[in-house]
């Protein structure tokens, strides 16, 4: 199940790159291809900055579902002991 987190974090990071290349590339491709060209390039960003988004929060979602946190307790209940984690 490790392997999907480090699946997420390489795809989120590769994504990422590509996003901040494509912003970098895009003043230059709207000076000397045209404006469809350079409107293109920015949807290609953005597009890459939309599934940095969604595998960053896959990522976590499978970090969280591996690693819960620790009960906290509520108003009611008060605080939960360190030996009450896991009773209920």
């Amino acid at each position: 199940m490790y392997y999907i987190i480090y699946m997420y974090k390489i795809l989120r990071i590769t994504f990422c790159i590509l996003a901040a290349a494509a912003a970098a590339a895009a003043i230059f491709v709207f000076v000397y291809a045209g404006p469809l060209w350079g409107i293109i390039t920015v949807g290609g960003c953005v597009v890459f900055g939309v599934l940095t988004a969604v595998f960053k929060n896959l990522q976590e979602k499978e970090e969280l579902a591996n690693n819960p946190p620790p009960a906290t307790g509520d108003f009611i209940t008060g605080r939960v002991k360190k030996d009450e984690t896991d009773e209920k």
